[in-house]
């Protein structure tokens, strides 16, 4: 069985658990950093595939743990 190489839009969200927006905003930047690259980030019909490597883009930032809740 062969591995993806490429993710889609709900599987990046279900992998890093950010939401739509945070998406949105991510892949704006994401687009001009990777523009020349397009074998890494490319949009087939409607929907982007990002390849898995970039992955480290879409993770939260900022943690929030119990201890910064206070």
């Amino acid at each position: 069985m062969k591995q993806k190489t490429h993710l889609k839009f709900d599987e990046i969200l279900k992998l890093t658990g950010i939401s739509e927006r945070t998406f949105r905003y991510r892949m704006a930047d994401i687009k001009e950093k990777y523009k020349d690259q397009p074998e890494l980030i490319f949009k087939k019909r409607h929907s982007w595939r990002i390849h898995h490597s970039l992955l480290f883009e879409f993770i939260h930032k900022y943690q929030i743990t119990t201890l910064n809740k206070k």
